[in-house]
């Protein structure tokens, strides 16, 4: 999308673009098994999480969402999980940035990082026992 947009940018004459290429951007997506809402998840996650890969220069936290269970006999849903969209700029530094900053702010035993990388579908798990 970012690269979408910058080629839209340029074309337009928006900004001095020079002929050099978007980075290439890897898509992760992170699967946390945690029941919270998504006003929490930003602050205990999503926005220290940013940080951490902006700081680092290797990308940033493009958004997140709740996976919510299907009604039950009274009409009730429930958290399942919650997902972290990261788009990594450099995805040789940034996956065990990413994994390690993932583990300082506390993400529990079975999260998982999902991606697609030169074809083949990608899970692994953020902490190995």
């Amino acid at each position: 999308m970012k690269n979408l947009i910058y080629i839209i940018v340029c074309a337009i004459g928006i900004l001095g673009c020079s002929n050099q290429k978007a980075p290439d951007i890897q898509f992760v997506f992170v699967k946390i098994p945690e029941q919270i809402m998504p006003l929490e998840r930003g602050a205990k996650y999503e926005d220290p999480l940013d940080a951490i890969l902006k700081k680092e220069k290797v990308g940033e936290v493009a958004g997140g969402g709740t996976q919510m269970s299907d009604q039950d006999k009274d009409g009730k849903r429930t958290i399942e999980w919650i997902g972290i969209d990261v788009d990594l700029t450099d995805f040789k530094r940034g996956l065990p940035i990413l994994k390690s900053g993932l583990i300082k702010l506390g993400v529990p035993e079975g999260t998982i990082l999902e991606y697609t990388r030169d074809g083949k579908d990608h899970s692994e798990k953020v902490k190995e026992r």
